[in-house]
């Protein structure tokens, strides 16, 4: 079978193993091996769109994205190489080794489906692998602005810049039938344990399991932030009485004209979004309301991704 790697010379980890050594590696477990060198992800389509064996994806969450929603609806499953910074998605799967011992495992693969979630909103349609949401941390993931580069001295700002005296929007949800609204400060749906920087905003999510993990962090004067972000650091978020855990196949969200990320992007562009309100007029959502009451729907597409993965020890316990 022909096993094509794809590779981000960009990735932040991407010298953890040399292309020729990938290269063999993977002849050695069997395969064909096809080189294809990426810098961009326009630079997928071409090679994708009549994409047949193996694809073996290797970089970091952003590049495994890019990969993998193109592979939705095509018959070629995926392997993965985590060269990134965060590498959420393997860390989910459980996905240990260097990328020479991963392609080792590929000679006899265990194979399992991941889900994904697909976003409707009124700019288009996107798909997440990680998850997609709004409140802090869309707001500091613009501000931060990934698109230019990785920077500790750029994350440090946005944080000063966003979290003194943060507002939560005001919206309302359906999650499946059950429908709520309130003043949340974050709301993520969940398809892995984590997104961005290890944030873990729900340890128990399972990408294949058919269903979402909907994390909901209400306004609450008696919990800081201190309290959030150290819940997150902690694994213990779900503890605060401030946050509202749920299950669903489907979310639809009042749009107000607020950010949301897509797994690691922001959308819409700002010049796509309704002017700010005046401030004077009340709290948030800081922005004039949208005309028709606009929607966001997000829905998971059950094992819409074969995943080949080298065989995994056994679970703790069992």
């Amino acid at each position: 079978m022909q096993a094509t790697l794809i590779y981000n010379r960009n990735a932040g980890g991407i010298d953890q193993a040399a292309v020729e050594d990938l290269r063999e590696a993977i002849q050695e477990a069997g395969y064909q091996p096809v080189y294809k060198a990426t810098s961009s992800q326009e630079e997928l389509d071409p090679i994708l769109a009549d994409i047949e064996g193996l694809v073996i994806a290797a970089g970091g969450d952003g590049t495994i994205r890019a990969i993998a929603t193109r592979l939705v609806g095509k018959k070629a499953p995926l392997a993965i190489l985590p060269m990134g910074t965060a590498n959420n998605i393997a860390t989910t799967l459980r996905l240990d080794g260097s990328p020479l011992e991963i392609i080792a495992g590929l000679k006899n693969p265990e194979r399992t489906f991941f889900d994904v979630g697909r976003v409707t909103s009124p700019w288009g349609i996107d798909y997440f692998l990680e998850g997609f949401g709004f409140g802090f941390f869309a707001d500091l993931l613009e501000s931060y602005d990934p698109n230019k580069g990785k920077s500790i001295l750029r994350s440090v700002k946005a944080i000063l810049e966003i979290l003194p005296g943060y507002q939560a929007y005001h919206s309302h949800l359906k999650v499946d039938e059950q429908v709520f609204a309130g003043n949340y400060v974050l709301v993520e749906v969940l398809n892995t344990t984590a997104i961005g920087p290890w944030l873990k905003f729900a340890p128990q999510a399972d990408p294949g399991d058919g269903v979402f993990e909907v994390v909901c962090l209400h306004e609450d004067e008696q919990e800081g932030f201190l309290s959030y972000l150290t819940g997150l650091l902690s694994e213990g978020l779900p503890d605060l009485k401030s946050v509202e855990h749920r299950q669903g196949r489907k979310l639809e969200i009042t749009w107000t004209g607020f950010a949301i990320h897509i797994d690691g992007e922001v959308r819409p562009e700002r010049s796509e979004r309704p002017a700010d309100r005046d401030p004077a007029v009340g709290a948030r959502p800081a922005y004039r309301e949208v005309e028709d009451d606009q929607k966001i729907v997000a829905e998971v597409i059950p094992g819409a991704l074969e995943l080949w993965l080298p065989p995994r020890p056994p679970e703790v316990g069992t």
